[in-house]
Order: structure tokens, then C-alpha cells, then sequence
């Protein structure tokens, strides 16, 4: 059976979402005349509109559900967009989460074929009930976008690369270029020291003194990105700068697309940014402690992650009982990490 009519569930977060882009590609073109339908949570969606290849975004409010499961308009936005999707009469969809939630909303969906992860896979052994065929665990670890392509040729999907389409809207575009132009910016490394995770967070004095070797060892301006919320990141590593103070944007997400376009390289840890990077093939370093660089890290065959391999790496523990160990990882390390890159083409997709 061809597929007429293909939804996609992958509702967050914004680097889990762009590990499921590779997957609508293929998606895209193994079923060039299907509809295809990607269901979010609203606070993503701006992201997916940014996105070529998608009929159309369906988005839900689970959040406020979970908050406020006592107030009757919290389940009457999430029963509307239930009838959408039965409304829209699939012939397949695609649970790239794993979870209960993106479980159930496979079986509402009342899709003819549900497909998803096995038990292995999924992050809530239940999930797996719902799906009528299962991606089994790979032998060998896999990246997380690999194995979402994996489960796309489970529909009938071809096996493809992992590309990510990504389009920045022309507003969006000409906002950074005037900002980029006004800083007279141009062969620059962006530094993203936030995280949604504290134990994914590289200390911010350290990323000042990689500032500072970057801008005076290699003569390259360094641009400092933050999201709302995390302004005393960059005033904690302008301290730590001894030279002259790297430059600060704060950006919406879209524009960051642009930002990153035109840079030599990004340096971060496991958060969005460094996964938007990576999809649009720049170069990047990444800082890993609590999760897997052969799961989660950056997609560019040349790119570089810096860890260590402790007896608790890899735990995906959102706290730490100890030190945070993991992210305790000298400043020379990831300027070697940042030298060796910079120096390497830009490189193919693992």
C-alpha cells in the first residue's frame, strides 16, 4: 500500500525535533504525491513552519493538561485537535517520541498502520503496545536520527541521508544579515553556553577563557548566544574574558539559522542550538557529559565531541548526585577539540 495520507507525532523538544527532520525528508521522498502532517506541541511549532515538505502543522497543549488537569478548556483543546487527526482519515503514522501520549495519540489517530519503536527503544515501555510494526534494537548504538530514518522505511520509506530541509524565513534572514553588517562580523565561532539540563552545562568561566584563546590565538571574533532567561551566562563569561569581551546575541530560535549559516563553527553542549548546527552543516564542537555523542551528538561526519568516559557518563540524568563530574572538562581540551575542527573539511554526515 502506497501512503496517501503519513502523520508524523514528535511533539518536543527542539533537538529532538530536528533529529525527525532527516525522516520527513525521506518521507518526502519516497511518497512525493502523500500528504504529510506533523502533530507538535504548539510551543514547537514555530519551529516546523520553518520547515519545507510538511501539508500541515496540527499542534496540541499537553503542557497545560499536565498543569492543570482540573480545568475543562485544557482538555477541550486537546479533544479538538484528537478529532483533527481522526478528521484526517491516515493511512500511516509515525511515533518518532516513544511515550504513552504519542502512543495514544497513534490509536486516536485511527490510522490504518501505527508504527513506532520497540520496547527497547521507547522511553515508556508502554508506548510500544500501541504500534502494529516496531523498529527492534539495533545490535550496535545508533545516532537517534538514525534510527528515526530507520523506522520511516518500516511505511515503505527509502533509505536516505541524514539531511535536514531547513528554510529561514526572509525576515528572519535579513534581520541577522543587518546585525551581522552593523557588527562588521564575518568568519566568526558561536558559543552557546545554555542548556535545559544544568547537568549538560559547561562552566561559563570556561567557556571565557575558550573565548579568549579563540579571539587571540586564532584571530577569529566569537559571537556568544543565549536564549531568555540566560543573560548572567554571558555576563559570567565576559568576566572570565581577560582580552576584549565577546560579542552577545540574544536571538529569536528561527534566526539563529542564519547566525549559524555563516559561522566557521559552533561550541556547545546537547541543547537545540547545537542540533540546529548540525542539520545545517556547520561545523561543531560539542561538550557532552550525561548523554550519549554516539546517541545525541552532532550529525557532521568531521565534527568533534569532547567528554569523558566516566563509570556514571551517559546516565541522561536531568540532576546529578555527585559534582557533575562528567562536564568537568578542562579548557584545552575543547580548544584542541576547537583547532582540530576548524581545520578539518566541513565534512558529510555520519
Amino acid at each position: 500500500m502506497t501512503p496517501l495520507r503519513i502523520l508524523v507525532i514528535r511533539l518536543s523538544s527542539l533537538g529532538d525535533i530536528l533529529h525527525a527532520l532527516p525522516a520527513l525528508g525521506s518521507l518526502r521522498a519516497s511518497f512525493p504525491d502523500a500528504r504529510i502532517d506533523w502533530a507538535a506541541e504548539e510551543r514547537m511549532s514555530f519551529l516546523l513552519r520553518a520547515v519545507p515538505g510538511i501539508d500541515q502543522v496540527l499542534t496540541l497543549d499537553t503542557r497545560t493538561v499536565r498543569r492543570r488537569p482540573w480545568a475543562p478548556s485544557a482538555w477541550l483543546g486537546l479533544i479538538q485537535a484528537v478529532r483533527l487527526l481522526r478528521r484526517n482519515r491516515y493511512d500511516v503514522v509515525i511515533d518518532f517520541q516513544g511515550l504513552i501520549k504519542t502512543g495514544l495519540l497513534c490509536l486516536l489517530s485511527g490510522a490504518r498502520l501505527r508504527i513506532g519503536f520497540s520496547r527497547a527503544l521507547v522511553k515508556e515501555a508502554p508506548a510500544a503496545w500501541f504500534y502494529d510494526r516496531k523498529l527492534p534494537k539495533p545490535e550496535q548504538e545508533l545516532h537517534v536520527a538514525r534510527l528515526n530514518l530507520l523506522a520511516t522505511e518500516l511505511a515503505g520509506g527509502r533509505a536516505a541521508p541524514l539531511q535536514s530541509p531547513l528554510e529561514c524565513p526572509p525576515d528572519d534572514c535579513a534581520a541577522v544579515d543587518a546585525l551581522l553588517g552593523a557588527e562588521r562580523l564575518s568568519g566568526y565561532v558561536v558559543l552557546n553556553p545554555g542548556g535545559g539540563w544544568y547537568t549538560k552545562v559547561w562552566s561559563a568561566a570556561r567557556f571565557g577563557e575558550l573565548a579568549e584563546r579563540i579571539q587571540r590565538e586564532l584571530g577569529l571574533a566569537v559571537v556568544v548566544t543565549t536564549g531568555p532567561g540566560e543573560e548572567e551566562l554571558y555576563r559570567e563569561i565576559a568576566r572570565a574574558c581577560p582580552g576584549p569581551p565577546p560579542r552577545h546575541f540574544q536571538l529569536p530560535f528561527l534566526q539563529l539559522i542564519p547566525l549559524c549559516r555563516r559561522a566557521r563553527l559552533f561550541v556547545g553542549g546537547d541543547t537545540g542550538p547545537l542540533h540546529l548546527a548540525s542539520a545545517l552543516g556547520t561545523p561543531v564542537v560539542g561538550i557532552y557529559g550525561p548523554t550519549s555523542p554516539a546517541r545525541n551528538g552532532p550529525i557532521g561526519r568531521e565534527d568533534l565531541t569532547v567528554f569523558h568516559r566516566l563509570p556514571c557518563s551517559f546516565c541522561y540524568g536531568r540532576t546529578c548526585p555527585t559534582k557533575n563530574e562528567c562536564m568537568d572538562i578542562p579548557v584545552a581540551e575543547v580548544f584542541d577539540a576547537v583547532v582540530r575542527r576548524l581545520g578539518a573539511p566541513a565534512g558529510d554526515v555520519r
